[in-house]
């Protein structure tokens, strides 16, 4: 599993991390490997699977045999403090409506309509514009259903 982190990360510390490659999927292996991979590679795990939840801090998921952990608003709002952000939008969790408010400054966004053919979810996009009144970024939605089967067919 995935050891507590000693503070938030920057975004310089993300944009370092390596690009293109696969990602830990035995974290026991992990310990064989020289600890500043190993801590890159929980990292990156992290980053991919780590989904937001109500409670505060930081901890194993029901998921944690796949190293997954969730993270709460108080973490959420100390990383886009320590990184000047406003605003979190994530992926890769299935939500009903397409999109929730996860935390305050926290959005899931999920695009797959009916994911894997049965989760009956609504798929949406997040689009950013300009507020006249403010000068910030703000969000809005677009939500679809999935296109019927036979239009697929055809």
């Amino acid at each position: 599993s995935l050891p507590p982190r000693d503070g938030e990360l920057t975004l310089a510390e993300l944009a370092a991390l390596p690009r293109g490659g696969d990602p830990a999927t035995n974290l026991g292996a992990l310990e064989e490997l020289p600890e500043e991979e190993a801590e890159r590679q929980r990292l990156i795990v992290d980053l991919l699977w780590a989904d937001p939840r109500g409670k505060t801090g930081y901890g194993p998921s029901y998921r944690v045999r796949k190293g997954c952990y969730i993270f709460g608003p108080d973490v959420t709002t100390a990383f886009l403090k320590k990184n000047g952000l406003r605003l979190m939008i994530r992926s890769h969790e299935v939500k009903v409506g397409g999109f929730e408010w996860t935390h305050d400054d926290c959005i899931s966004v999920f695009s797959a309509p009916n994911y894997l053919g049965h989760a009956r979810n609504k798929g949406a996009v997040v689009r950013l514009t300009v507020n006249p009144a403010t000068g910030s970024l703000e969000p809005s939605f677009t939500t679809y259903d999935p296109s019927p089967k036979s239009a697929l067919l055809h």
